[in-house]
């Protein structure tokens, strides 16, 4: 099967105005080599371009008398006054090798070097930059390529095949570009419209770019650069730089009247989420800059990651971002690669009148023409010339694309991908698809299929998924899925039949209806593992899962009311029947007999309920306040909220419908968030307070259960306890559940020699309960503390102690993936 990789993409932008002449060129160095990414403007302007890898460079401007300026660190500055007309103008530029002069210096071993003084006075008027524009408007214009040099032939035991998605000779693997109109207010209010998109081998795919995010303001103290480091790198003039950075003076040089200072940037410890490089000042603000983090910032995958930025005079003493460039290279896992996002911000306005409520929680917005863009327009908006290579892959992709478009194409490709493997459906199932008609059927695989309970023996079951997508770029699609499982034990048959229609993908709009039979864990919001419950069961005679079987009908349905209020509501009719043990089967001959299915008194075999219908409704109502979004043609895409997020919930079971038999209401509230404090790393908690406002008719299944483990495994929800009893702390009266963790993000470990190179994050949990139950005056009060390390994200080990009612009940280890991810509100504080 082809196998494919999507790399991310990193994002940035540039501008043009309309403009009736052009101004073209090339250029070198003194050895007749190019000049890369030299930034290019008409001085008094905030007209501009950037040169590309081969020094060549496009600008359109109307006609005017103007001086352009040619600038790139390292180089001289280079300008001429030219008059433009309605003709195209050719320019080939030689630039000279800076000449930096060095002060005049006390010889003395312990004399400070002069870039400490002037840093200081750098550091001293950062907030003065960083708040000097209260707003402007511009252009941007990004453009993303992305290489694979090289990859293994195998992996995961599966051929790796690019195929067309990836130029043999040039070795690209993403390209695109995008222009768009960026609007910014302080502190925080930024929208952007991107007006025109192109990605090669697709011309019906939107790009992803997002040019404020790129705009990476080093006046700022901590610098964010995403997943990338969470924590965030110290810029060089932050107010605590001096504890992370020394500082050389490598020379000084005139620009336009102004002394420019090249100052060196040195890690003081090489470990510290710093940045190495260089970084040029004049007027004590940044001139421009090129630095770079490694793999010893604690970064995963990318290998090196550099920054390059350069500043223009927009107005006196106001200076903007002209350029940008982000240059990659990654390895992880035999695939090695490169990239270049380069991006240019132009046409600034830093006196713009908005209207009133211009901003508001939509920060991006694609246009539904944007990818509809021909040649011609692309030929004139395109400030940054494509390379012979850039040129060459869109050729071939889109003639590619045009070709593999057919059905008859598609189908052959199909014909290949489908061919079944036993192995991999033993694995991972098997997937049938139809690429022409955007559709596919999967089936579950064998070691998803095949387990053991005590109640059912030995179970074989099946799950079959059909999805059907309106188009390629439209998320409206509809889900069939059936599901069946044998018991060969109890040798009985469970069906059920589920139909989605997701058909409103910018208010996440859906409805699901459900019918058929299953077997159910009495905590419906558990997620007990089949694999881990027969290892457990057989090997140690553990059979902690307790079942009922359910014959049900269910209808539901989720829409986003307004922006950040989504509402889930479900109608629900269940006839519930009790299961007991049927099998006694195991590959452990110790002698200890299994527990009973009666999840209340498990030493007994008694049947633990009598069968009982139950109906209930329940509506959900989640509120992100402030919610940001990007709206894209395709769908609705939530960034999050700098506000905790609040969900209220009410359930009700009504007695006599279809002879009902329940009766009993819940209310419950519930919180979340995740914070992140910089350096210091993040915090995510949940809290729920719930109350049974009635309990008059309940069975044990529609108890509150807190989600327990008893094994060494955990996916590490945050709303698990890791040591806690699966069952016996069942309320149905009112209960507080409280969850947090700490992730220091290699706070610690980072500074210990011989474990920083394994790039461990320290986690510290903390979860409660308090709870009350009917007939008693019993109150428990259970809490865990963990401490634990994780790598990439993803492995985890915890070490926990658990506490019930102030005295210590248990400790242990849990181990595990951590797949359970956040949906929430992410907050980041200075």
């Amino acid at each position: 099967m082809k196998f494919r990789v999507f790399l991310f993409s990193f994002l940035l932008g540039f501008s043009l105005l309309g403009k009736s002449a052009t101004i073209s060129g090339e250029i070198i160095d003194d050895h007749k080599l190019p000049v890369p990414f030299c930034s290019i403007y008409l001085k008094g302007t905030t007209i501009g371009t950037t040169a590309n890898i081969d020094g060549k460079f496009f600008l359109e401007v109307s006609p005017g008398n103007f001086e352009i300026v040619f600038r790139s660190i390292g180089y001289k500055l280079y300008s001429k006054q030219i008059t433009v007309g309605n003709e195209a103008i050719v320019i080939n530029v030689t630039l000279e090798p800076e000449s930096y002069q060095l002060r005049e210096a006390t010889v003395n071993a312990s004399a400070e070097d002069p870039a400490y003084a002037i840093i200081r006075k750098a550091i001293k008027n950062r907030k003065k930059y960083l708040n000097e524009v209260d707003a402007f408007t511009c252009k941007s214009y990004v453009k993303s390529t992305q290489k694979l040099i090289s990859y293994p032939k195998k992996f995961l035991g599966q051929d790796v095949n690019f195929g067309d998605y990836l130029d043999t000779v040039s070795k690209i693997f993403y390209l695109s570009e995008s222009v768009a109109n960026l609007s910014y207010q302080a502190p925080e209010k930024v929208k952007e419209e991107m007006i025109s998109s192109k990605v090669s081998g697709n011309s019906r795919s939107f790009s992803f770019n997002k040019s404020y995010d790129l705009q990476v303001i080093f006046y700022n103290s901590l610098i964010s650069l995403g997943n990338l480091s969470p924590r965030g790198i110290v810029s060089p003039i932050s107010a605590t730089a001096m504890m992370y950075y020394d500082y050389k003076l490598e020379g000084t040089f005139t620009q336009h009247g102004q002394v420019v200072n090249k100052i060196k940037v040195i890690p003081k410890r090489k470990h510290d989420p710093v940045f190495t490089g260089d970084i040029l000042e004049d007027s004590w603000r940044i001139h421009s800059l090129d630095l770079y983090i490694s793999k010893d910032q604690q970064i995963e995958f990318i290998d090196t990651f550099r920054i390059t930025e350069t500043y223009i005079p927009v107005e006196k003493d106001v200076w903007m971002m002209l350029n940008s460039e982000f240059n990659f290279e990654f390895s992880a896992l035999g695939f090695r690669g490169k990239g270049l996002i380069l991006g240019v911000f132009s046409n600034y306005n830093i006196h713009p009148d908005f209207p009133k409520h211009f901003f508001d929680n939509e920060v991006m917005k694609i246009n539904r023409d944007a990818n509809k863009k021909d040649t011609v327009y692309w030929e004139e908006v395109r400030p940054v010339p494509l390379t012979l290579e850039e040129n060459r892959d869109y050729v071939k992709r889109d003639s590619l694309y045009v070709a593999h478009s057919t059905k008859e194409y598609k189908d052959s490709v199909d014909k290949v991908n489908n061919k079944f493997s036993l192995i991999q459906f033993a694995l991972a199932g098997y997937r049938k698809q139809n690429t022409y008609n955007f559709s596919a059927t999967t089936f579950s695989g064998l070691s998803q299929n095949i387990h053991f309970n005590t109640v059912e023996g030995w179970v074989a079951g099946l799950t079959v998924r059909y999805d059907k997508f309106k188009g390629e770029e439209d998320r409206r699609s509809y889900s069939v899925i059936a599901e069946s499982r044998y018991g060969f034990s109890n040798t009985h048959f469970n069906g059920n039949l589920t139909f989605q229609h997701r058909y409103n993908p910018y208010r996440f709009s859906a409805y699901t209806l459900r019918a058929g039979t299953e077997v159910r864990d009495f905590n419906e919001r558990a997620h007990f593992s089949p694999l881990v419950n027969t290892l457990y069961t057989l090997i140690a005679n553990e059979n902690w899962l307790k079942l009922y079987e359910s014959r049900f009908g269910e209808a539901a349905h989720r829409m986003e009311i307004f922006n950040g209020i989504l509402m889930r509501a479900k109608a629900s009719y269940d006839d519930r029947l009790p299961l007991v043990n049927t099998s006694d089967y195991s590959w452990n001959d110790n002698g200890k007999k299994y527990l009973s299915n009666d999840p209340q008194h498990p030493e007994t075999d008694s049947l633990h309920f009598t069968r009982n219908q139950s109906f209930r409704l329940d509506i959900n109502f989640r509120f992100r306040y402030k919610q940001k979004y990007t709206m894209r043609p395709e769908g609705k895409n939530v960034i999050g909220s700098d506000f905790p997020q609040l969900s209220v919930g009410y359930t009700i079971a009504i007695p006599g419908v279809a002879g009902s038999d329940m009766e009993y209401d819940l209310a419950t509230a519930t919180i979340f968030d995740e914070i992140r404090f910089g350096l210091f790393g993040s915090i995510r908690y949940q809290g729920t307070y719930g109350n049974f406002l009635r309990n008059k008719k309940m069975e044990f299944m529609d108890y509150h259960h807190f989600n327990g483990n008893k094994t060494i495994f955990s996916d590490f929800s945050l709303i698990d306890f890791a040591l806690l009893d699966y069952y016996k702390y069942a309320t149905n009266r009112d209960y507080v559940e409280l969850h947090g963790e700490y992730n220091m993000g290699g706070l610690i470990l980072n500074k210990i020699v011989l474990l920083r190179s394994l790039k461990l994050n320290e986690i510290i949990g903390a979860h409660y309960f308090h709870a009350r139950y009917t007939g008693t005056t019993l109150i428990k009060n259970y809490y865990e503390t963990s401490f634990g390390i994780e790598k990439f994200g993803l492995l985890r080990a915890d070490f926990v102690l658990g506490f019930e009612d102030g005295t210590k009940a248990r400790t242990g280890f849990v181990l595990g993936l951590k797949l359970n991810i956040s949906d929430g509100s992410i907050r980041v504080t200075d």
